[in-house]
């Protein structure tokens, strides 16, 4: 994964088709200067990215994954972040095209295809053995949002986007049910702050279930606690009700603690129910195109930029040689009386640079002769001023700023192993990757920057029992 400078940014086309928007932000598809797809991109909203520690904490997940690339997730290639009053954050990924599943839901309710259910229990399935691959990464990782908005359908197969946001998510601070109504995330009503974890995860999966067990996208009231209608309306056998359950976390005391656990008890479900779901259930609503509409520029978001492919090169064009002509006699412009002793420019400007140029040899070395004593000089000059006058520190600088602050205050910081001082605290750092150590209360914080040259990287850390 790549980080764009953003100095880079000028010579860089803005995407012209909107995919996909939901409350997380506007998906974009971006075109190279040809015109050409080749990626797509999350617009992350302004109101999100505002919140200090977002941009911290998707940053560390970003580092975490970096090296996770499985076919069935949209693998993250660049991030992208446009200062400005409001600072937008894009996240790049591969073309996928296809369909998300929560435009499926939407035709289904509107009178569409019905969903087989057959092919519900084959997506939830392949969702959960897609979320254990994650799972297995890092004891911690895990996707935290999870939803229909968040599955793409294409040639068969399933696609899960916007991996790597959960821990972002979870800085939002929101209430479960707005965290539902806006960002059309799933998390279980706790008395702690909100964890999207491996358990919430396998819950999200299994409210994608519901949904399409119903038939239509799930309603604002209707969060991991509130689903009383739509659980009463679905008709499945008792074993997958009973799997259900269990997943959206209805007894506190039994619930998945991973997608591995809760694949391995749906195959026990399914062999008890007598479900054998095939590919080929799943492949007729895996395969409808995708809708690409206008793209209309949001209020809130910047035009999303990536670099543009540099042109072809063209090829030479071989011309004939130009007949020469004999030149032709233009007579001069009749002029009045009283213009009788004015001169004629075009005489002039013949006349001038007949004096200045010359069409002799002499003429031709005095010209060379003033050009070589001017170049001469010129490089006399300049070094004489480089014995005395010093380059400017830009020239030869490659250094960038990087600002800790954390919540409390007076956190001790180090970088690169070396104690640097106190927060809030701005330093002058070389480019590249920085680790980055806070001794706060609890347990230190650890994570590694990306400082490229003459740019300014701020980092915000809050510790338990910090101030609000």
């Amino acid at each position: 994964m790549n980080v764009v400078d953003v100095s880079a940014l000028k010579s860089m086309g803005p995407s012209e088709d909107l995919l996909f928007s939901d409350g997380l932000g506007d998906r974009l598809l971006i075109r190279d200067a040809h015109g050409r797809p080749t990626h797509e991109c999350l617009s992350i909203r302004p109101e999100l990215t505002s919140v200090p520690a977002f941009e911290f904490a998707l940053n560390e997940r970003l580092w975490l994954v970096e090296k996770f690339d499985h076919p069935s997730f949209l693998t993250v290639r660049n991030i992208i972040r446009l200062p400005g009053r409001l600072t937008s954050i894009s996240l790049v990924h591969d073309l996928a095209g296809g369909m998300r599943l929560s435009d499926v839901l939407a035709k289904t309710a509107a009178g569409g295809q019905p969903i087989a259910p057959a092919a519900t229990i084959f997506l939830l399935k392949e969702v959960l053995d897609a979320l254990h691959e994650l799972h297995r990464q890092s004891g911690d990782l895990a996707h935290g949002a999870v939803a229909p908005e968040r599955i793409v359908l294409t040639d068969g197969k399933l696609r899960i986007a916007d991996y790597v946001l959960g821990p972002a998510i979870e800085q939002l601070r929101f209430t479960a049910e707005r965290y539902w109504k806006e960002l059309r995330v799933a998390v279980p009503s706790s008395a702690g702050g909100t964890r999207l974890d491996r358990r919430v995860d396998v819950a999200q999966a299994a409210l994608i279930a519901v949904a399409m067990f119903a038939g239509r996208p799930l309603r604002e009231t209707e969060h991991l606690s509130g689903l009383g209608d739509a659980l009463m309306s679905i008709s499945v056998p008792q074993p997958i009700r009973s799997w259900l359950l269990r997943a959206l976390h209805m007894d506190p005391r039994r619930v998945f603690i991973h997608a591995g656990e809760a694949s391995k008890a749906l195959d026990e479900a399914m062999a008890e129910a007598s479900l054998r779901p095939s590919a080929q259930d799943f492949a007729v609503l895996a395969g409808r195109p995708a809708v690409v509409t206008p793209f209309r520029t949001p209020t809130l978001s910047s035009p999303t930029v990536v670099p543009a492919l540099p042109p072809p090169i063209p090829a030479p064009v071989v011309r004939p040689s130009a007949t020469i002509r004999p030149p032709v006699n233009v007579p001069a412009p009749k002029r009045d009386a009283w213009q009788a002793h004015d001169v004629d420019q075009r005489i002039y400007n013949q006349q001038h640079s007949a004096v200045l140029g010359g069409r002799g040899p002499s003429g031709g070395r005095f010209k060379k002769f003033l050009l070589g004593a001017a170049m001469i000089a010129g490089m006399t000059g300049a070094f004489t001023a480089a014995q005395f006058i010093p380059a400017p520190e830009w020239m030869f600088s490659k250094a960038g700023t990087l600002v800790i602050e954390s919540n409390p205050q007076g956190v001790k910081v180090s970088v690169n192993g070396t104690p640097q001082g106190v927060t809030p605290l701005t330093l002058r750092v070389e480019s590249g990757i920085h680790e980055v150590e806070l001794q706060g209360p609890g347990k230190p914080r650890i994570f590694k920057v990306h400082v490229t040259r003459g740019d300014r990287v701020a980092q915000y850390v809050e510790f338990p029992g910090g101030s609000r």
